[in-house]
C-alpha cells in the first residue's frame, strides 16, 4: 500500500489505507489485505487501531473465512494489547470464530502451552498477575463457551513455573463462576484432579462454593477423592456443609490444626456466617454439637492447644453461642462419662460471657459432685477454680463436698476456709444442725492460726492461657 504524502501525511493510517483501497482493490489478495491491515494495526493509536482490526475482522468473516486459520496468532496477538477496547473485541472476534470452527480451540491451547511453559519469558519479565491475564485473557473467557478447556489449563497448570501458578489461581475465578458447579467437564477434574494441579482443583471448589452450597454431586466427587486418592484434608472445606455429620466430626482433628485463617474459614462455614446470596447453607452440625465434638477429640490424634483455640473460636461468636447454646453444651457434656478434659474451662468461658448463667453453673456444679468430679484431676482442678470464681454462690456448693475433698479445696485455696466457716456461722441453729460433724471438723481445723497470703494467680482467674487447660 502506497504511503501519503501532502495533506494525506496528515491524516491517519487507518484513513489512508481507506483511501487507497479501492485502487489497490485489484491488485492485492484478501490475503495480502488482511497481512497489511495487521501490520498497520501494530503501529497505530488504539482508536485507530480498533477500526483496522474491525476491518480485518469483515474481510476474513464476509470474504475468506478460511483465513482465519491462517492469522489466529496474529490476531491472538493483540490479546496483550495495554488497551481493554482491543483485548475485548479481539476476545469478541476470536469467540464468534471458535462458535463457527471448533478446530480453532486447538490452535488456542497451543497457544497458552506455549506462553504457560516459556520460563525464558519469565527470566526476561518476570510475571506478574497482569501479564497472566493478559496472556490468558481470550483463553479464560472461552473457558464458559466450552468448558473442556480446563482440562488444558490444568494439564498446562501443573508443568508451568511457580509464579504463573500463583497468579492463575489469582485470575481465574470469574470463568470458573461462569462454568458453575454443575458443569461436567469441572466434575470430572474434582474426579480426576492431575497430579500438581491440586491447589488449581481447590481453588476452583473454593470459588464455587463461595456463596452458594456445594451440589451432592460435587460433595460426591470431593468425597471420592480425598477417600480415595488424595487425603489432603483441605479439600473437604469447600464442600463442608455437603457432608455427613460424622464426617465432619472424623475430620475434625485435622481440620482445626491447618493454619488459624483456614480454620476460621471452616468454622464460618459451619457455624452458617459463610454464604451472602440466596439461603445459608444447612450445616450437618449445630453450633452446640460443634462445640461439644471439639471437646470430644481424642487427644491422640490432635494436641490440647489446637482443640483450645477452636473452642475459643466459637465462643468469639457471640450472636452464635448464645447462653442458650451454651447452657445445652454444658448440660450434655457434664452428662458425660468420662468427663471431657475442657469441661470446666468451656464452664467457666461461659460464665465470663454471661454471668447470668451464675444460678446454672451452680446447679452443674453440685451435679458434679455426684458424678465424683475429684476422680478426674484436670477436671477438679476447674472445678476448684470454678468454685473459687463465684463465691459466695457457689459455698453452699462446696459444703456438699465429702470432707476430704473439702480439705482438698482448702489446701488449694486456702484463703477460702474462713469465709466458708463464717458463713457456716450465718445459719441458723436448725441449718448448722444438717452441717455434718465431719464437715465442721475440716472447716474449724487450724482455724486459730493465720491465714496464709493469697496466691495471685487465685484472685485473678482471668482467660486461661492457651498451653494449657487451666
Amino acid at each position: 500500500m502506497a504511503s501519503g504524502v501532502g495533506e494525506q501525511a496528515h491524516g491517519s493510517v487507518a484513513s489512508q489505507f481507506y483511501s487507497n483501497e479501492e485502487e489497490t482493490a485489484f491488485d492485492m489478495t484478501t490475503s495480502e489485505k488482511v497481512v497489511e491491515l495487521l501490520n498497520q494495526a501494530a503501529l497505530i493509536s488504539t482508536e485507530e487501531k480498533l477500526i483496522v482490526l474491525k476491518q480485518v475482522q469483515e474481510l476474513i468473516i464476509n470474504k475468506d473465512p478460511s483465513l482465519l486459520d491462517n492469522f489466529l496468532d496474529e490476531i491472538i496477538a493483540f490479546q496483550t494489547d495495554k488497551s481493554i477496547e482491543v483485548r475485548k473485541f479481539v476476545i469478541g472476534f476470536i469467540e464468534e470464530a471458535c462458535k463457527r470452527d471448533n478446530e480453532l480451540l486447538l490452535r488456542l491451547i497451543a497457544n497458552l502451552n506455549m506462553l504457560m511453559r516459556d520460563e525464558s519469558v519469565n527470566v526476561a519479565s518476570p510475571w506478574t498477575e497482569e501479564t497472566v491475564r493478559q496472556c490468558l485473557y481470550l483463553y479464560l473467557s472461552l473457558l464458559p463457551l466450552n468448558h473442556r478447556l480446563v482440562h488444558e489449563l490444568a494439564a498446562v497448570y501443573t508443568e508451568a513455573i511457580a509464579d504463573i501458578k500463583r497468579s492463575v489461581l489469582r485470575v481465574i475465578e470469574q470463568p470458573i463462576r461462569g462454568m458453575g458447579m454443575s458443569s461436567p467437564d469441572l466434575l470430572l477434574l474434582v474426579e480426576n484432579c492431575p497430579k500438581g494441579a491440586e491447589t488449581l482443583v481447590t481453588r476452583c471448589l473454593h470459588i464455587l462454593t463461595d456463596k452458594v452450597p456445594p451440589s451432592p454431586e460435587l460433595v460426591e466427587r470431593v468425597r471420592d477423592l480425598y477417600h480415595k486418592r488424595v487425603p489432603d484434608v483441605r479439600f473437604l472445606i469447600p464442600v463442608i456443609n455437603g457432608l455427613e455429620k460424622n464426617e465432619v466430626i472424623q475430620a475434625l482433628p485435622k481440620l482445626i490444626k491447618l493454619n488459624p485463617i483456614v480454620v476460621k474459614e471452616v468454622f464460618n462455614r459451619l457455624l452458617g456466617t459463610q454464604h451472602s446470596e440466596g439461603s445459608s447453607s444447612m450445616s450437618p452440625l449445630t453450633p452446640g454439637e460443634l462445640l461439644i465434638a471439639l471437646h470430644n477429640i481424642d487427644s491422640s490424634k490432635c494436641d490440647m492447644k489446637s482443640i483450645i483455640k477452636a473452642t475459643n473460636l466459637c465462643f468469639g461468636e457471640k450472636n452464635v453461642y448464645t447462653s442458650e447454646v451454651l447452657a445445652v453444651v454444658m448440660q450434655q457434656l457434664m452428662e458425660q462419662t468420662p468427663l471431657p478434659i475442657l469441661l470446666m474451662r468451656t464452664v467457666i468461658q461461659s460464665l465470663t460471657m454471661y454471668p447470668r448463667l451464675a444460678g446454672f453453673v451452680m446447679n452443674i456444679l453440685a451435679r458434679l459432685i455426684l458424678k465424683q468430679v475429684w476422680k478426674y484431676p484436670k477436671v477438679w482442678e476447674g472445678f476448684v477454680k470454678c468454685c473459687q470464681r463465684t463465691k459466695p454462690q457457689s459455698y453452699n456448693v462446696l459444703l456438699q463436698l465429702p470432707p476430704p475433698q473439702l480439705a482438698s479445696v482448702f489446701e488449694r485455696c486456702p484463703e477460702m476456709r474462713e469465709p466458708l466457716l463464717q458463713h457456716v456461722h450465718s445459719f441458723t441453729p436448725h441449718q448448722q444442725a444438717h452441717i455434718p460433724a465431719s464437715i465442721m471438723a475440716v472447716l474449724e481445723a487450724n482455724s486459730r492460726k493465720p491465714e496464709p497470703e493469697p496466691q495471685p494467680e487465685l484472685h485473678h482467674p482471668e482467660i486461661i492461657e492457651e498451653r494449657e487447660v487451666f
